[in-house]
Formats: structure tokens, C-alpha cells, sequence
């Protein structure tokens, strides 16, 4: 995966998170949304699917971003700046 297209798909979910004032989601809630700006599809039958399976192969490929996150097999996004923004609190 390239780091446009990371990139892309990170300042989408970030917008989202923004709009909802939410600082974290789960992988269906993100693939919808990517699915409803056309970034990437999502399967019908199974809700969240694409994501989870590009999720994994960041994961077993070691380059999953430090906001993402499995936790009991539910995948967890936090906005992207989440980890700068609480280093930022603890340092002052």
C-alpha cells in the first residue's frame, strides 16, 4: 500500500472522527465510511470485511500504524493525531 493511499484513507477517517467527535471507531464504522467517499468498497454480506483483510496484511506485513489497533479480533482506529495530542498533554 502506498503512503498516498494511506494517507487518503487516514485524513478521511480523521474527517469523519472530527465531524463525529468520536476519537476512535471500529472497522465497520470506518469502512463505511471510506465506502461512502468512494476510497474503498465494502462487502454487503460481510460489514467491514475489506478493511479488516487490509488491516491484516499491514499487521502481518509489520507496517500496521500506531493508531490501529486489535483488540479481542475487533480492529480499533484512533484519529491519527490522538498519540501526538496526549504526548503533547504529558509533557507539559
Amino acid at each position: 500500500m502506498s503512503n498516498e493511499i494511506y494517507s487518503k484513507l487516514q485524513h478521511c477517517l480523521d474527517s469523519y472522527m472530527e465531524l463525529r467527535g468520536k476519537k476512535e471507531i471500529d472497522e465497520m464504522e470506518a469502512n463505511s465510511e471510506l465506502a461512502r467517499q468512494g476510497l474503498l468498497e465494502d462487502d454487503q454480506a460481510h460489514p467491514g470485511r475489506p478493511l479488516r483483510e487490509l488491516l491484516s496484511r499491514l499487521r502481518d506485513s509489520n507496517m500496521l500504524p500506531r493508531n490501529v489497533k486489535q483488540v479481542f479480533g475487533a480492529w480499533k482506529i484512533k484519529h491519527s493525531r490522538a498519540l501526538q495530542m496526549r504526548q503533547q498533554i504529558f509533557m507539559f
